[in-house]
């Protein structure tokens, strides 16, 4: 057999190289028996003759492996879109997975599964994404405002139109109970203010005091320049004997001022009572719901450098029998602060 007897014409659809392994040569000279098949469904293609100059030759081709073959070479592009597809089908998936797992936990996990630090901290966390919006509380409209009556005893217009002043008691060198009276109720009233308390400085005859109503009334004195001997010192102090309406404020006011004017100033308590203060004129005129008292802070005569020298600590003394009475629950201190 030469080379012009084995020359062949390509097959368009494959290359030679690539023939099939059951290709099967006939030639002039001879022939090889093509394998048996044992059904119609396995058998090969018919085989195509290709014919050279002067010899036939019979070439049988496995089309069916060059087909394969060719399906091989579009996989790739199929095979990119069928991945794709199924990686998304699988993210669908585990999402649904997970929103079931997150439901059913929320849902059958006990309140104390997790310990109270954590879910402190948690909260903590939560409350810094948070925005707080503080509304502002209405003030109440039925609150009630202290008010606090201060008498500077002798001051104002007298009550007889003759006179021009009533300056109280007069020492021979002419100090008189109205200078002390004034200057003491001046301090108390500066006091009581800085306390926010609503507080009003009265005369001796002032017109508001008829029917005034007050949460404390107290009437400022000084007691007379006669010369009683060593017994003429020390504070004296006294509420309304004839009202029976409000006797029990009355006593707790009177009380307090006894007993934290005695501590701050260290002044004794005179126990001599006139007339002129259990029958205080102006108990009578005030509203019969005010506590009221009146208290003569000292001597004009022996204790006169403590009542021209120690004002601020007598308005002390004041004040607090003032907040004894106001806030019984609070201790008032028992000097001057």
């Amino acid at each position: 057999m030469t080379d012009h007897d084995q020359n062949w014409i390509d097959d368009p659809h494959g290359d030679p190289a690539e023939a099939d392994d059951f290709a099967v040569w006939s030639f002039d000279t001879g022939a090889i028996e093509p394998p048996r098949f044992t059904s119609e469904a396995s058998a090969p293609p018919a085989p195509r003759v290709v014919r050279t100059a002067g010899t036939a030759t019979t070439l049988t081709l496995g089309t069916g492996r060059r087909a394969a073959r060719r399906r091989a070479t579009a996989r790739p592009a199929d095979q990119t879109a069928g991945i794709w597809w199924s990686a998304l089908r699988n993210l669908v998936i585990a999402l649904a997975a997970a929103v079931l797992v997150s439901t059913i936990f929320s849902l059958w996990t006990r309140p104390n599964f997790f310990s109270d630090e954590f879910r402190a901290g948690l909260n903590e966390v939560q409350a810094t994404q948070r925005v707080v919006q503080i509304q502002p509380s209405p003030l109440p409209t039925d609150t009630h405002e202290i008010r606090i009556g201060i008498i500077a005893g002798h001051s104002g217009r007298p009550q007889d139109p003759t006179f021009e002043a009533d300056p109280g008691a007069v020492c021979p060198d002419g100090l008189t109970e109205l200078e002390i009276n004034e200057a003491v109720a001046r301090r108390v009233v500066t006091i009581l203010s800085q306390d926010r308390y609503m507080v009003d400085l009265l005369t001796e005859f002032d017109p508001r005091l008829e029917g005034y109503q007050a949460d404390v009334l107290v009437s400022i004195h000084s007691n007379d320049c006669q010369d009683y001997g060593p017994a003429g010192t020390g504070f004296n102090a006294a509420s309304a004997s004839a009202r029976q309406t409000t006797r029990g404020q009355d006593e707790k006011l009177l009380a307090c001022l006894i007993s934290q004017y005695a501590a701050t100033t260290g002044l004794p308590q005179h126990y001599g009572l006139t007339y002129d203060m259990t029958d205080y004129h102006t108990f009578s005129e005030v509203a019969v719901d005010t506590p009221t008292a009146i208290i003569e802070i000292g001597f004009l005569r022996n204790d006169r450098a403590f009542l021209t020298q120690q004002q601020d600590l007598i308005a002390q003394g004041i004040v607090n029998g003032i907040r004894c009475f106001l806030l019984p629950d609070s201790s008032a201190p028992a000097s001057g602060s």
